[in-house]
């Protein structure tokens, strides 16, 4: 049974060949001159097929092509035979039209290369021409005339069924990129819920644990030897804490409250906060900006949290013996925020995962900062992106538009 591709191919085929045949002017008395020819050459036919093989098997590509060895080229000569004894009897109609697009078809599914259908109709011209030349045919040229804008009309719609297939190959790929991208997002909806009910549930009974052991620690002499462990249990509070936080933002986030501030004020204000944090302590943090009262329209509290996640990851990335390097500039109306650490790398499986939500390499990560950076660059029309060597060290680069309309502007605060 015909498939409903292959249908609508050859439906295709039909119209562009009907243009063509009208472009090519390719008439009735063109098929008559045609049909003459196969007097004069039939019985060359296997000098040309032979002409024609002899010049591709010089070819490297076709070592890609005939896997199947003599028993192969056997069945392509049989059908190169059958193609060539059809051209002296063509009729025009919707028949012809399915043949070649089956013709084009199985060249496309043998992974023939396209080069190899023009060689092989330039072969067909060429051995034909010369032996209507030797022969001293009756108006030679117009007959040539007629076979070559047959010939033309034949690559044509091989050719054709070439652009089909790959466009639907194309079709499939981009119905299969958005079938996994709607399948992603709603798994990802339905964690988010998870997550938010999760995180409401935690977060009360959390404080009040929290606030609990704050208690038990004050009434503790400062020489009590069990304040070190009340110290350890408040720290994995605050972590637990920091991780709800994380899933609440994740899960329901806030809209950007923007305003007008200066971006280099505010890297300065985030790294001065960082300077006691303990994985920068041994890290040195070069910002480098290129400008100064370089002014952004966004969610200051946004954008420092982003800023704060980014350079955490380069620090854990460095783990106490690299480096991280800042760079702010302004490029052509936009902000350009880099965040690059001389750390341990990461492979290209880990880069192109680095955004999904909850996917971590760190012991005791959630998973969920670059999402979240992720998202406040996209909720402010720009974008982020990682580029990483393993060994070397990553880079993370923010891109947002810079400036705000006038009505809108304000000093720094």
């Amino acid at each position: 049974m015909e498939s409903e591709s292959a249908r609508i191919m050859a439906g295709m085929a039909e119209v562009t060949a009907e243009k063509l045949q009208q472009y090519l002017h390719i008439s009735g008395d063109d098929l008559k001159r045609v049909r003459s020819l196969g007097n004069v050459v039939e019985q060359d036919i296997p000098q040309i097929i032979e002409a024609f093989y002899d010049e591709i098997l010089g070819d490297e590509d076709s070592l890609a092509v005939f896997t199947g060895g003599e028993g192969q080229i056997a069945r392509q000569k049989q059908v190169f035979t059958n193609w060539m004894k059809g051209l002296f009897d063509v009729t025009i109609d919707g028949h012809y039209f399915k043949s070649r697009v089956a013709i084009g078809e199985s060249h496309v599914k043998a992974r023939v290369p396209q080069h190899f259908m023009v060689t092989g109709v330039h072969t067909v011209w060429r051995e034909v021409e010369r032996r209507v030349r030797a022969t001293r045919m009756k108006d030679a040229n117009k007959v040539l005339e007629s076979f070559h804008k047959l010939l033309m009309l034949e690559l044509a719609l091989m050719l054709e069924s070439y652009k089909d297939s790959y466009s639907e190959r194309i079709r499939k790929k981009e119905r299969s990129a958005v079938e996994e991208r709607l399948t992603r997002t709603e798994h990802l909806a339905e964690i988010g819920q998870l997550a938010a009910s999760l995180a409401h549930e935690i977060k009360n009974p959390l404080a009040g644990i929290s606030g609990a052991i704050q208690i038990m620690r004050d009434a503790m002499r400062y020489d009590d030897p069990h304040r070190t462990i009340i110290s350890e249990i408040l720290g994995q509070i605050k972590r637990l804490d920091e991780t709800v936080k994380d899933l609440l933002q994740y899960a329901k986030p806030l809209p950007p409250r923007k305003s007008v501030f200066f971006m280099d004020e505010t890297v300065h204000r985030v790294l001065k906060v960082l300077r006691g944090e303990p994985s920068l302590k041994n890290v040195p943090v070069d910002f480098e900006c290129h400008e100064t009262d370089l002014d952004v329209f966004a969610d200051r509290a946004q954008v420092e949290q982003l800023l704060i996640n980014l350079l955490l990851n380069a620090a854990h990335a460095c783990e106490e013996k690299g480096r991280i390097q800042l760079t702010l500039r302004r490029e052509d109306g936009f902000v350009r925020l880099a965040v690059r650490d001389f750390g341990k790398g990461m492979s290209e499986e880990t880069r192109q995962e680095a955004f999904e939500a909850f996917f971590t390499t760190k012991a005791k990560g959630t998973g969920l900062g670059l999402p979240i950076c992720r998202r406040i660059a996209e909720e402010h029309d720009g974008w982020i992106e990682l580029e990483s060597v393993l060994g070397e060290g990553t880079t993370a680069t923010v891109q947002w538009p810079c400036g705000a309309p006038a009505e809108t502007r304000e000093e720094s605060t």
